[in-house]
């Protein structure tokens, strides 16, 4: 340090020095959400009745008919009963609020009775193209919903009620990307409906969102001969289309030569 003479020089006291990063391929939305929301995953929570429990504990319960409880990162074959949590098992937490929890490949997801009436989903909703809304052997809904389209229902009714709450979440989720080094991503589930993913990062960027980010529309968003606006700048830019061909494997849409063990076949797009 004696040999440096730069005013402006930092000691780091031996610490290394990396580029900032870029991950290319991320899922921004889903993360501001989960990371507001409880955490299904072991060790905390190795079954269904842990939880109820878990979500019983979340800051958003008891908020009032509006405010949505949120968790992540269940996987059925790491909890105890090696189900996925149903609609009856989630409506144990309340049904005075909306629950919504994304399965751990966020492919799939699960809600209570009340988040399936805010999407106005009931026995006689016909499954959207490339995806699955699991049913009671009497055609009730089970509360899950298999693969991206059929989570899109829930995932509609939510923003669509909270766009305000999407744009602090996202702003919340600055820190995180920057702390870990990354100062780009990759958003590769743009949406237009219920509101554009482009707008839903204007407005995070006007209150503090910080990583530049490339958006990424899905495929299925878009009408036959629709071209997207080339907003571009160094903040922010529509970089892209986003083809699915299938689903995942842990959640079993992956499409294989041979069936899952289970007997079920992935989901062809």
């Amino acid at each position: 340090t004696e040999q440096v003479d730069d005013p402006q020089a930092i000691d780091l006291h031996q610490q290394t020095v990396l580029p900032g990063l870029i991950d290319c391929h991320t899922h921004p939305k889903y993360i501001a959400d989960a990371l507001h929301g409880t955490a299904c995953t072991p060790p905390n929570v190795n079954s269904i009745r842990e939880m109820i429990a878990a979500l019983k504990a979340s800051p958003q319960y008891g908020q009032g008919p509006d405010v949505w409880i949120e968790g992540w990162g269940f996987d059925e074959t790491k909890l105890a009963e090696h189900r996925a949590p149903t609609v009856d098992d989630l409506d144990q937490v309340t049904t005075k609020q909306p629950i919504f929890i994304y399965r751990s490949d966020c492919h799939s997801s699960v809600g209570n009775s009340k988040a399936l009436a805010l999407a106005g989903i009931d026995q006689n909703t016909p499954d959207p193209k490339g995806g699955h809304i699991e049913r009671f052997p009497d055609g009730r809904p089970t509360g899950f919903m298999r693969e991206v389209a059929a989570s899109q229902l829930l995932i509609r009714a939510k923003s669509a009620q909270s766009y305000e709450n999407d744009v602090q979440n996202m702003v919340n989720s600055s820190d995180h990307y920057l702390e870990n080094g990354i100062v780009a991503i990759g958003e590769m589930m743009g949406r237009l409906n219920p509101y554009p993913t482009l707008r839903l990062y204007q407005d995070a960027v006007k209150q503090g969102f910080k990583p530049r980010a490339s958006i990424y529309y899905v495929y299925d968003e878009l009408k036959p001969g629709q071209a997207l606006d080339p907003v571009g700048d160094d903040q922010l830019r529509v970089a892209g289309i986003k083809i699915f061909m299938d689903g995942s494997i842990s959640g079993e849409t992956a499409d294989n030569s041979l069936p899952y063990p289970s007997g079920k076949r992935g989901v062809l797009l």
